[in-house]
């Protein structure tokens, strides 16, 4: 036969028992929450990292194709605007100011330009938005230049281009060119 007081004592450990379950069971639950939002944290983190590598990729091709043309296939090198560009952007650089380009500048000069990229970084917001800062390197001749056999002329200038990811690829949605002094 039990004693009253190993019955109390048997009780007082049943309810410490429960109340050491409960407490367990918070903690657990609360462990899991703070994992399954670090894993989130981590994804998100993830994604603006990969945002950012192929927002990059893709606005040194756009950077390249702006900054490489020659005066006779000025056109079609300039149709990477279309193909690269959300509807803002080609509404920007419209065909008829490209154009316009041409006729007052690159076809009387007979301009050709060829570019590269110096140095590019991108901060993204999310895995679908990011903003590029790319540094150039512009070697222009025209006419004038090749007739008279003088050096090249040599512009470095930066861009900084807003990119946004649509059906999975990367568009110039905005394109502001940097000034230096």
């Amino acid at each position: 036969m039990v004693s009253t007081a190993d019955e109390s004592t048997g009780t007082s450990r049943e309810r410490n028992w429960k109340r050491i379950s409960v407490v367990l069971a918070g903690l657990l639950a609360l462990a899991l929450i703070a994992a399954v939002g670090f894993a989130v944290s981590r994804a998100d983190s993830q994604g603006r990292v990969d945002a950012q590598r192929t927002a990059v990729r893709a606005a040194e091709r756009v950077v390249v194709n702006w900054l490489t043309y020659d005066y006779r296939t000025y056109r079609s090198d300039m149709s990477w605007i279309t193909e690269s560009g959300t509807p803002k952007f080609r509404k920007e650089f419209s065909a008829e100011a490209l154009e316009g380009m041409r006729k007052r500048i690159v076809g009387p000069r007979q301009l050709v330009s060829r570019g590269r990229v110096v140095n590019s970084a991108a901060t993204a917001t999310d895995s679908d938005h990011a903003k590029v800062l790319l540094f150039t390197d512009q070697t222009l001749t025209d006419k004038d230049i090749r007739e008279e056999g003088t050096a090249p002329l040599h512009a470095r200038s930066g861009v900084e281009l807003t990119m946004v990811k649509v059906s999975g690829e990367w568009l110039v949605d905005d394109m502001v060119q940097l000034q230096f002094q």
